[in-house]
Order: structure tokens, then C-alpha cells, then sequence
């Protein structure tokens, strides 16, 4: 990145912060909700930040794969490029709304994932509707209260994202929308890429866009407040603050959920081990009050 650029803030803008509560997955609730959300983003990009938004989509694509005669399991990275032109879409003019227009762009990612990724060997990551029957011939994990099934594929993890070049020069003159739903993955396959089944957790795209574009700030937007210990039980407590070093003892012990907090978590540490900078984990509503260290989790070298 070139230094002569404005400060950036990699913003990982999770999918249920941005997708409408109790499941209303219309247009117009989805829209109303990523207005909602950008409208904290607005004042870092008047204080004269550069944005670069990575976001999630996994309730969009699951409304796709519910939907007869259009989803396609076996075509997760037509769908995963879908709801980035969707959600994009709907980022870029609620953005463009406050800044001007042409303020922002958006891109439609790739990521490069590794075939011989351990995960391809142990899917783990739902997708798609809750089924009455256990699915024939995919991978399928029962719900917990037994209410049905889900189809999961792998989650490997990104090696390098395709359009990365392209993502550092428009942030020279444009707030840029990208790496959605963790990127469509391709994988290597002889002379060619093929596209797997497979999700990945546009967390860890975050921070690897973060680290290779020198990013200042690194900011996850989640639906909970903090990272907790002990989440979800009575004796739950906030973590207001804390180093990679207790951020790696805490993983270690499984403090932090799989699929949800930990990949923040993990996330944080390699972007703050890179740079020596912080990282922190809020909610909507809170940005600017979590990067001032007033609100959310910061992680700090």
C-alpha cells in the first residue's frame, strides 16, 4: 500500500450484523439493516480513513439455496458471487448516500484456497436450509435440537486473494467493498483452478487483506458486544482488553466458539502479530466508541 494514501480500516462487517433480525430475509429489511450498519462506518471515512469492507453473507446465501429452481449446493461459488453483488451493492450506495457518489466500489473476490486443505477432508461448515431428512451423498450434520439437518462443506483457509492488486489500487481514490463472504474459492487443479464446494470465513480474508495492504486498524463487527469468557454461561464476562498472548491462551482452552468468536479471535492475533497495531471486536452502534477503547474487545500486541 502505498504510504501516500489515506489511512486504512479493515472493517469485517459480519453477516448476521448486517442481515435484519428474526429472519426477514425480504430486500427492504435487508437494505434498512446495512444502512443502519454503515451509517457507524460514515464518520472514519470523514475523519479521513480509507475503508476497505469485508463482509459476511451467510444468510443470503442460505436464502438462495431455500429458494426452488435457483439454489445449487453443488454451485456455492455462483451463489457466494451473487450475494457479493448484492450485499455490494446495497454497502456501496448507503455508503455512497453519506460520502458522494463514486465514493465507493465494489468488487467481485476470489480467494485462493489449498486442494489439499485438511478441511476438504472434514466439512464442517453449514450451509443452506434446515432439512427434514438427512441429506443422500453430502456431508450433513443434525441440528442440535434435533429439529433436522444441514448440509456442510469445508472451510479451508485463504492462501492469497486473487483480486488483491486490484483492491490496493482503487483504494487510492475509492473506499472499496470486497472479499464477500470470504471470497469465491478456487482451488488449484493441474494447469487450471476449479471451484470446490467450500465457505471461506471472511474473517481470517480480513486480516490477511489487512496485513498485505498495511492496514492501521483492524475492526470486527459481530452481533454481540464483546468477545466473552465463558459466553453463554451465567458466569459469562466481557473482555474489555486483552493481548495476543492471553488471546492465544484463551483459544487454546476453547474459550472462544468455533465457526463464530474464534475466527475473530485467531483473526486478530495474525493481523496484530504482523503489525503491532490493534484490532477490535464490537458491535453495530459501537465503532467508534470500540476503536477509542471505550466499548467492544481490543487486542493489542
Amino acid at each position: 500500500m502505498n504510504r501516500s494514501c489515506p489511512p486504512l480500516i479493515v472493517v469485517a462487517l459480519g453477516g448476521n450484523a448486517i442481515s435484519p433480525p428474526h429472519g426477514d430475509l425480504s430486500l427492504g429489511a435487508e437494505h434498512r439493516t446495512v444502512v443502519t450498519a454503515i451509517a457507524d462506518l460514515v464518520p472514519i471515512a470523514r475523519a479521513g480513513a480509507r475503508l476497505l469492507i469485508v463482509h459476511g453473507n451467510g444468510p443470503q446465501v442460505g436464502r438462495l439455496l431455500s429458494a426452488p429452481g435457483v439454489g445449487d449446493p453443488a454451485r456455492l461459488d455462483v451463489h457466494v458471487a451473487q450475494t457479493q453483488g448484492e450485499l455490494g451493492y446495497l454497502l456501496a450506495a448507503a455508503l455512497d448516500e453519506s460520502l458522494g457518489d463514486g465514493a465507493t466500489v465494489a468488487l467481485v473476490t476470489r480467494v485462493r484456497v489449498d486442494a489439499d486443505d485438511p478441511a476438504f477432508a472434514t466439512p464442517t461448515k453449514p450451509v443452506g436450509p434446515v432439512l427434514t431428512h438427512r441429506p443422500d451423498g453430502v456431508p450433513a450434520v443434525q441440528m442440535p435440537d434435533r429439529s433436522g439437518w444441514r448440509r456442510v462443506v469445508a472451510s479451508p483457509r485463504p492462501l492469497a486473494v486473487i483480486e488483491q492488486a486490484a483492491i490496493a489500487g482503487l483504494l487510492a481514490a475509492h473506499h472499496v467493498i470486497a472479499g464477500g463472504g470470504g471470497g469465491v474459492a478456487l482451488a488449484r487443479r493441474g494447469s487450471g483452478f476449479s471451484a470446490p464446494p467450500a465457505v471461506v470465513d471472511k474473517d481470517y480474508v480480513a486480516a490477511l487483506l489487512a496485513v498485505a495492504l498495511d492496514a492501521t486498524q483492524l475492526v470486527f463487527v459481530t452481533d454481540v458486544a464483546h468477545a466473552f469468557d465463558r459466553f453463554g454461561a451465567r458466569s459469562q464476562q466481557p473482555i474489555a482488553r486483552m493481548s495476543i498472548d492471553h488471546a492465544r491462551k484463551r483459544l487454546a482452552a476453547g474459550a472462544f466458539a468455533p465457526g463464530s468468536m474464534a475466527p475473530k479471535v485467531e483473526s486478530a492475533i495474525q493481523f496484530v502479530a504482523a503489525t503491532h497495531r490493534t484490532a477490535v471486536i464490537t458491535t453495530v452502534g459501537a465503532v467508534d466508541a470500540a476503536r477509542r477503547g471505550e466499548a467492544g474487545t481490543t487486542i493489542t500486541a
